[in-house]
């Protein structure tokens, strides 16, 4: 993490996406992301390691409910959210990886 400098890695910002089955186009398959943010599901970005499609509003967002100073560049965002993310919560002593409003 200290080599990071609170900046999210390349593989975060330009995740591989999978390819076309119709066009056989290589890394062209977004996701659909809800356009509603409280109804983003952000367990399926996570686990599909595709949370660098969000925009930056969006990320601004998840950061905004879960009390983290959400100005700067995306990459700086994108970094607390990641680790917002994969943070364990003690109440349950698990992981939790949704936003619950």
């Amino acid at each position: 993490m200290n080599t990071m400098h609170d900046r999210a890695p390349q593989i975060l910002m330009n995740p591989k996406l999978p390819k076309c089955l119709h066009c056989n186009q290589e890394n062209s398959v977004k996701p659909v992301i809800a356009e509603k943010k409280k109804n983003i599901n952000w367990l399926f970005l996570l686990l599909g390691q595709i949370i660098g499609c969000c925009k930056l509003e969006q990320l601004k967002y998840f950061c905004k409910y879960n009390g983290h100073h959400r100005a700067g560049a995306k990459n700086r965002v994108l970094y607390l959210t990641y680790f917002e993310l994969c943070k364990p919560d003690e109440q349950y002593g698990r992981t939790m990886y949704l936003l619950w409003l």
